[in-house]
Formats: structure tokens, sequence, C-alpha cells
């Protein structure tokens, strides 16, 4: 009885079929079965399908519009730091920190003769060197210094000169008074008694030279006047 009526469904089956066929090839329409209707959950998610890829589609265009933004920032800033560089002067042998660095130098009060061998009599000039900032302030720094003793009675000209290289310089360095103490020692006979005039060119480590000048008096120490005076009043002896 089953098998009978599943035969009888698929002929019927098979028959509808074969006159939907038919009404085709003649040209009729054929009416579709209505549709079924949306319902209020379907129609939300595919409003929010929607709206995603609208968000989506934004966030893809904010984020090409923020790189090409990064890199026109970048170019301006590339530029404008040409734009400076091309404003910088070339470097120059004159350091930056003019008021840290030498503007000008002198002697020191205490320059005169020293004894420094503990026998009698004078042997040189001990010269205090500051080397002096534009305030006046007095500085450390590297550099080399030459020294001329001119004898103002012989002409103006120099009697003694003397070469003190930048590692005799550094090492002559005293804190208190602050300045270099430089011993020049004697070349030859000492001037005694004549005016004269002690000359200092210091080079730094910039090239630059600076000078100072100070006028002195070479006296005798007051051990050695009185031995020569004595024996100039001594009688000679019987």
């Amino acid at each position: 009885m089953d098998r009978e009526g599943t035969a009888r469904r698929r002929k019927m089956r098979a028959n509808v079929l074969l006159a939907v066929g038919l009404l085709m090839l003649a040209g009729c329409p054929v009416v579709s079965p209505p549709s079924r209707e949306k319902t209020a959950a379907e129609s939300r998610e595919e409003e929010n399908a929607r709206l995603k890829k609208m968000y989506e589609a934004e966030v893809e265009v904010n984020r090409t519009l923020a790189y090409k933004l990064e890199v026109t920032r970048i170019d301006l800033e590339k530029a404008h730091a040409a734009l400076e560089l091309a404003k910088v002067e070339p470097a120059q042998t004159v350091p930056a920190f003019q008021d840290f660095e030498v503007d000008h130098i002198r002697f020191g009060w205490l320059t005169g003769s020293g004894d420094w061998d503990g026998n009698p009599g004078y042997d040189g000039i001990i010269a205090y060197l500051l080397l002096l900032d534009s305030t006046g302030d007095v500085l450390k720094r590297k550099g080399s210094c030459a020294f001329e003793l001119v004898d103002m009675t012989k002409g103006g000209n120099a009697v003694m000169t003397w070469g003190v290289p930048a590692e005799v310089i550094g090492t002559s360095w005293h804190g208190v008074p602050p300045g270099f103490r430089v011993k020049l020692p004697w070349q030859g006979e000492a001037p005694y008694g004549d005016e004269c005039v002690l000359k200092a060119t210091f080079t730094d480590a910039y090239g630059r030279t600076f000078t100072a000048s100070k006028l002195m008096r070479i006296e005798h120490k007051p051990e050695e006047k009185e031995a020569q005076g004595g024996a100039a009043g001594k009688e000679p002896a019987e």
C-alpha cells in the first residue's frame, strides 16, 4: 500500500514538472510562489551589517588620510630643518660662549723678581699670568705663552726671552690666588736697577693670541743691598 502511494506521488510530481516545462516552452509566465516577509530581527541584522560596512570604509579612509598627513608633516619638518641649516653661519674658530672664554690677559700684582733656589740673590722673575673673561673673572685655559723682558734703558730692546709650552703652562696653575705662576730664570746678567717692561703673548687652543705688559724695576734683594753698602763703606786695612 505504501509503495503504491509513493509511486503515485512521484508520478504526480513528474507530471507537474512536465506541465511547467511545457508552459515555459509555450511562453506562458510562471507565477512564483509568494516570498516570505523578513522578520524584524532579520531586518535589524541586515541594517547592522550595512552600517558596519560603512563604518569600516570610513575607518579605512581616515587611516589613509592620517598616513598622508603624517608624511606631509615629516616633509615639512625636513624642509624647515634644511632652511634653518642654510641660515647657520660657517663654523668659526672663536667659541660660542664668549663670556666663558678668554677675553684678555694681564699680569698679577705679585709679578716680580723671585728666589726659588734658597741661595742669596734673585733667580729670575716669577710671572703671575691671569686669563680673564669679558666680565673680569679669572679662567683656567690651555695654551702656550712667550715672554720677553725689554730694557727701556737700552733702547727698548729685548734682553731676555722665554718660550713656555702648553704642558708647562698647565702645571703652573695656582688656585690661591687664581692664575698661572710661571718661573722665568735669568738669561745672563740680571738688569738690576733698570726700568724694564715684561711682555707676555698667550696663544689659546683656538689659535687666538692675547698680549699683556707690565712696567717694573728690577731691584736687588735687601740683604744684597746691605752687603753692597757695607763693602762700599769699609775702609781698606792698613
